[in-house]
């Protein structure tokens, strides 16, 4: 009978699977809107500026309940549960909102109408280090101040030993961590432990000052790769926090917050950014760039250019499972000129962009959820979104040409729900926006080859879409739309009237494919 019932509490633990919580880093507040167990575990919830957040691991493959409970008020009343593709069956249980997931997912959460909550649910860590022995360089160990009081040169001492060893990890530690510049060496990783805070601490004077972006402040790359580098790896579980409202609102100072640069075979793996002040993960010149499990986590009362992920010149990077809320653009790519505002610190002439994809994506933005530009001044080529979501929006999916005459060519949207479009971003509001435009004598180029598949467009927005070239020089040519699925219509649109797209001169050979 023991044996008997030793197998079944195996069985059960196997069909439920394990859950990874993190201790709630005690510089940030405790949410009083929300609590959660995931699988009975007490999960530590973030309040924070908008909405609150929450970060754990699990298994994957098996059963895993979610109990979210809702503080103020009574029970349960209504809710709403993002992205909609995974078709989430919830149960209420007085205050309680039951769920079961397979698979761990980026879920953006309300309950009672109050402000949402987002569940960062990543796969567990297959390649947790250890806190010391060979090859490990634990900062700790190079005087660095897990406390947040002092600004500390430990990490980077530690970074600077470890790029004598190749293959070699600097490890940090649970703790909260004030940083200046940080630059990760050729062949070297940057391991953050759950629990672990890197901050920024938003004065210039801790800053070298790398670039003036021009019509807005001061900025520095705040945690890059040294030039002609190889093999880096950023990952585990940790946070990333920019510190944006002191940085950008109290000290006009701003920071890009992760810049892979002029680096091949770079990997970008789980720890949570948030708070930029500026762009937050800006691959630049960069080639064979993975940035997977990311969670950019930004604030709406900073100001405009938090961009999520912006790709910059680079060929060969793929994104994949990642979340980004910002006030500005949550996913892009960008070519831009030599030696103007940001672009003054790179280490090459102006480069075209290649084979870039997108792929399981949430986003969440005043601005456009998934984006070409502006910025085209070197060739962008085969720009692939994919299998994403837009969960809010001013402009779902779009080619912004604006700024540079260099051409936008062969780039595909599949397989992406757009679930609501509201605001302005400039002045479009729409579920689609291809758009050339000259701005002085910035010149303008084409756009060439654009697939536009399987596209949920729950809300279309209040203004009609684009595929307007800006004139007969410049030109959208060659679009095909096929399974273009408007307002929950469950056949797919016919005409351009029924997509909503109201804009199109200067294009030619745009296609609707039945």
């Amino acid at each position: 009978m023991k044996l008997f019932l030793i197998i079944l509490m195996c069985m059960s633990l196997l069909a439920s699977g394990k859950v990874v919580g993190y201790e709630r880093p005690s510089i940030y507040p405790k949410s009083g809107m929300y609590s959660l167990w995931v699988n009975s575990t007490a999960m530590q919830i973030v309040a924070y500026s908008g909405y609150d957040y929450v970060q754990l691991s699990m298994s994957e493959g098996y059963p895993t309940e979610f109990r979210l409970r809702v503080i103020p008020g009574g029970n349960v009343d209504s809710y709403n549960i993002s992205p909609e593709k995974w078709q989430i069956k919830p149960k209420k249980d007085g205050k309680d909102l039951v769920f079961s997931v397979v698979d761990a997912h980026y879920l953006i959460i309300t309950i009672n109408g109050i402000k949402e909550i987002v569940i960062c649910a990543d796969p567990l860590e297959t390649d947790v280090p250890p806190s010391s022995g060979p090859g490990i360089f634990n900062v700790l160990n190079y005087g660095a101040d897990n406390t947040g009081v002092t600004l500390n040169i430990g990490i980077q001492s530690a970074l600077d030993a470890a790029g004598k060893s190749p293959g070699s990890i600097v490890y940090v530690p649970a703790g909260v961590y004030k940083a200046g510049n940080l630059k990760v060496r050729s062949q070297t990783s940057l391991y953050l432990a759950g629990g672990s805070v890197i901050r920024n601490t938003g004065i210039k004077s801790d800053y070298t000052i790398h670039y003036n972006k021009t019509g807005l402040l001061p900025g520095t790359w705040w945690i890059s790769t040294e030039f002609n580098s190889k093999d880096i790896k950023i990952y585990g579980r940790g946070t990333i926090d920019g510190q944006g409202g002191i940085g950008r609102v109290d000290n006009d100072f701003i920071a890009d917050m992760v810049v892979p640069v002029d680096t091949a075979h770079f990997i970008f793996d789980g720890p949570l950014i948030r708070d930029s002040s500026f762009w937050a993960l800006t691959p630049i010149q960069s080639t064979d760039v993975a940035l997977k499990n990311v969670k950019i986590l930004n604030r709406f009362d900073i100001g405009y250019e938090d961009d999520g992920i912006d790709v910059m010149e680079s060929t060969n990077v793929r994104t994949y499972r990642a979340i980004a809320i910002s006030k500005d653009d949550c996913f892009s790519t960008k070519t831009w000129p030599k030696d103007i505002g940001t672009t003054v610190p790179y280490p090459h002439d102006p480069m075209p962009l290649d084979n870039v994809i997108f792929d399981d994506c949430v986003a969440w933005t005043q601005c456009y959820g998934y984006k070409i530009g502006q910025g085209v001044y070197e060739d962008q080529s085969n720009v692939v979104f994919k299998n994403s979501v837009v969960y809010k929006g001013a402009v779902g999916i779009g080619i912004d040409h604006k700024f540079g005459s260099a051409k936008v060519s062969d780039v595909t949207f599949y397989n992406i729900e757009i679930e609501h479009i509201s605001g302005l971003a400039g002045d479009k509001c729409s579920w689609l926006d291809l758009y050339i435009q000259q701005p002085g004598t910035a010149g303008a180029g084409p756009i060439e080859g654009v697939k536009i598949n399987d596209i949920k467009v729950n809300s279309k927005g209040t203004q009609g879409a684009y595929i307007q070239g800006y004139n007969s020089a410049n030109t959208i040519s060659d679009v095909t739309l096929q399974n273009i699925y408007m307002l929950r219509q469950t056949t797919p649109a016919k005409t351009f009237a029924e997509m909503d797209i109201t804009h199109m001169d200067f294009s030619s050979n745009v296609k609707i494919v039945t």
